[in-house]
């Protein structure tokens, strides 16, 4: 039977692992998210750069385990940031 922390761990790292590709995806690849950021916001390549410096950061801290807490927090509240580019899509 597997322990309720090695199911944690294990969620943290697939966690950490799709914003790390989503980090490096959003810096090598950015058209296709300027194309789907909402008309509003300004300078859309500049914030689509910033998000993926954003998931990258996420990412590693999800890793560190005294700022693992925060790093959810954060990632949580960026994902509600970034909902409407999701709509706009």
């Amino acid at each position: 039977m597997t322990s309720r922390p090695d199911i944690r761990t294990a969620a943290r790292i697939v966690l950490a692992t799709f914003f790390l590709g989503a980090g490096v995806l959003h810096l090598m690849v950015p058209e296709p998210f300027v194309r789907i950021t909402p008309h509003w916001v300004s300078n859309p390549a500049l914030v689509v750069a910033l998000t993926g410096l954003a998931e990258l950061l996420g990412a590693a801290v999800l890793m560190i385990p005294r700022l693992r807490r925060l790093g959810g927090w954060a990632l949580a509240l960026y994902v509600v940031c970034v909902y409407p580019a999701n709509i706009q899509h």
